[in-house]
């Protein structure tokens, strides 16, 4: 049994809600969708979301620049992300531009990602580039006012890390240097139309390019008010290493093109060569959490910290990246160690992404499939959204003690509006790691007597849909009831929990199982 022992005069430190900064969706054509915006709406209702993120404002299917046939320059047309914005300001988010991808009237070439084939080569003309930049931010002061959109962040492109010149895969085909050409313009551009905007990137993946990028602002004078990245627990696998990590060999890096355009011949080809390869990527994958470090996003992000030269630090992509694990209470487990264990630490972070109408490979038909989503497809909250609500319920200051164990860690917060404390006990370790079912003896000291106390759950018996859709054999296509019954199994439900007033103060035991997470609050 893991004891904590706190003093309800301990010292205690804001609870920065970074976490609710913003959260992340797919392209730009989704948030047209009513299924959409009917759950974004909820989120930013239960979960407390501020801004939201997504990919290709830009590409074709937003209609943004067209180059009719018989006309001499392009055309634009911002009609659709008006709609989009609109409806953002309306719920009370905003919108955290992701300046991305290339127009195909405005690109140089035709390399494409995706199922939805966002543009990902530079401009043709960097002057024609920039003034169509500039058009579309004026439009947004029109529309909006300076005093709203100097409240917007403008972050330019999304993780030009992957890919490169000739790669078949990627964000970027084009090398640093011309990602750096592309912020400069772009940069350029939003602050002329007015110098109080915000703009920043390199908008990375796995915390990279960061010193560089700012060592590219200062001699090129960019302009840079922000430092954005991304990390998931399994970058530290493929190449960014925090102390005492183990790496291994990964049989695909993204960021060796030859060796991606060598994989995709295999796979055309056929034969024993390609499947040796698929049964060493299968090998690599199995073993893959393996190498993970508990808590590790945590000390990814102190180093991207050390990097950043006092810029505020945007993780604008964050998860858990666990396949089906991830949709349940592992998923659950891991957002609330690595939220708390984070506070304090960067500006905002936004979650990948908020549910999963998501279009890169083409929509999966399965209501659970590993999905980026705190939400199916079909709006089913997942056991991630659950926390991310326990989270949201957490109100007062947090205290800077926190109790620690192999694999559980308590947090306390003291919410003096309701003469209460609220304890959020997770016992979590990475996958393939041991971890077993615990309990916490928990001892507040304090003369004041506890009246009452509760506790929610998020476990595999609790708060999780994902055991619910697993027993009923897995269906890909349900009914409105079918989707109904997995609702109520996703419910958060409160509890009574037990508890003792003693000479010493209010004691207390949380059960938590393996990836069990629990919100425990005690009222005086």
């Amino acid at each position: 049994m893991q004891n904590f022992t706190l003093s309800l005069d301990a010292e205690t430190r804001p609870l920065d809600r970074y976490w609710e900064f913003c959260v992340g969706s797919c392209h730009a054509a989704t948030a047209l969708r009513a299924d959409y915006r009917a759950m974004l709406t909820r989120c930013r209702r239960e979960l407390g979301f501020r801004y939201l993120r997504f990919h290709g404002l830009f590409d074709d299917d937003m209609s943004v620049v067209r180059h009719p046939v018989f006309a001499d320059r392009p055309q634009f047309s911002f009609s659709n992300i008006d709609s989009i914005y609109d409806f953002l300001l309306s719920i009370g988010m905003k919108p955290f531009v992701e300046l991305s991808f290339m127009p195909t009237a405005l690109a140089s070439g035709t390399s494409t990602i995706f199922h939805y084939k966002g543009n990902t080569s530079p401009p043709a003309d960097y002057e024609a580039w920039g003034a169509f930049i500039r058009t579309f931010v004026e439009h947004l002061l029109a529309r909006y006012g300076r005093d709203e959109v100097r409240q917007w962040f403008f972050e330019v492109w999304n993780e030009p890390n992957l890919g490169g010149p000739g790669s078949p895969y990627g964000f970027w085909s084009a090398d640093r240097d011309e990602y750096f050409k592309l912020y400069k313009t772009t940069a350029e551009a939003v602050k002329a139309c007015d110098g109080r905007l915000r703009v920043g990137g390199p908008a990375t993946s796995n915390n990279a390019w960061i010193p560089e990028f700012l060592d590219f602002c200062k001699e090129s004078g960019a302009p840079v008010d922000f430092v954005t990245t991304h990390h998931y627990p399994t970058d530290v696998v493929l190449g960014y290493g925090v102390e005492d990590s183990a790496n291994f060999a990964n049989p695909l890096p993204l960021d060796d093109a030859d060796r991606v355009r060598d994989v995709l011949a295999l796979a055309k080809e056929g034969g024993k060569a390609f499947e040796d390869f698929k049964a060493q990527y299968s090998v690599f994958q199995s073993q893959i959490w393996a190498h993970v470090p508990r808590g590790v996003l945590t000390g990814m992000t102190r180093r991207a910290v050390s990097e950043t030269r006092g810029l505020p630090l945007y993780y604008t992509e964050w998860g858990s990246l666990a396949g089906l694990a991830s949709d349940g209470p592992f998923g659950a487990s891991f957002i609330a160690k690595t939220v708390l264990d984070g506070v304090d630490l960067v500006k905002g972070y936004s979650f990948w992404t908020f549910c999963d109408i998501v279009e890169e490979n083409g929509q999966d038909a399965r209501e659970f499939h590993g999905g980026f989503g705190l939400i199916t497809q079909h709006g089913v909250p997942k056991a991630p959204y659950r926390v991310y609500e326990l989270l949201h319920r957490l109100d007062g200051a947090l205290y800077k003690q926190v109790g620690r164990g192999d694999t559980v860690d308590v947090y306390a917060v003291k919410n003096e509006a309701a003469s209460a404390v609220q304890l959020l006990a997770v016992n979590h370790n990475s996958l393939l790691h041991d971890i077993e079912a615990q309990t916490v003896r928990v001892c507040l000291q304090t003369e004041k007597p506890g009246v009452a106390a509760d506790i929610f759950r998020v476990d595999d018996a609790h708060a999780n849909a994902l055991q619910a859709w697993q027993q009923a054999g897995e269906p890909a296509y349900l009914q409105e009831g079918e989707l109904d019954a997995l609702r109520a199994a996703s419910a958060l439900r409160r509890e009574a929990q037990t508890f003792q007033n003693t000479d010493e103060g209010v004691t207390l035991e949380i059960s938590l199982p393996p990836m069990g997470t629990a919100l425990v609050t005690v009222y005086f």
